[in-house]
């Protein structure tokens, strides 16, 4: 039988990165507040290119946030499971505190931090872009509807340009040795 080792953390390449990006279903946005405190909040997001793209509502939180070329940390979750053994394999390790937490009782994960500098966008062109963008990937079996949703709502809400200065992917997974 196979000897397991325990986690570890490989670091991945900017493709990859960007990948974990695409595939994640929201971000988590954290930036230092004006106070200096830490602000996280969770967000939808596409990427186009080196940019990442959210929106959020005029009188929210973020409005105050995510502009003048903040400095914003993306977290993006891409992937996310714990293991799944077979009954023989859980037996063999059910007494052995160690096995289990590595091979059982643990998350094995894809995830991309992106150091970022955030901009409100001011240009309405960009803005349905961006917009658009995001609808796709989440809406998009409602897409014939799109241009009436933009028509109304285009002014009445926030879409925020992050700019992808560093990114980094990470991966952890159990390594089986021979």
């Amino acid at each position: 039988m196979a000897k397991l080792q325990p986690h570890t953390e490989k670091v991945l390449g900017e493709h990859l990165a960007l990948t974990f990006v695409d595939k994640s279903d929201y971000a988590v946005f954290s930036c230092l507040d004006d106070a200096g405190e830490v602000h996280s909040v969770p967000l939808c997001l596409v990427r186009m290119n080196q940019f990442i793209y959210a929106q959020g509502g005029i009188q929210s939180s973020t409005a105050q946030l995510y502009k003048d070329g903040r400095t914003v940390k993306i977290v993006c979750v891409a992937e996310n499971q714990t293991p799944k053994l077979k009954y023989a394999e859980l037996s063999a390790i059910k007494h052995d505190a160690k096995a289990l937490a590595n091979q059982v009782f643990t998350m094995q994960y894809k995830s991309a931090i992106c150091t970022t500098q955030a901009v409100l966008i001011e240009n309405a062109q960009e803005k349905k872009l961006a917009l658009q963008l995001l609808s796709q990937k989440y809406c998009a079996k409602y897409m014939s509807s799109f241009d009436i949703l933009a028509d109304e709502y285009l002014d009445k809400i926030n879409v925020y340009r992050f700019e992808i200065m560093d990114i980094s992917a990470k991966t952890n997974k159990v390594i089986q040795a021979a």
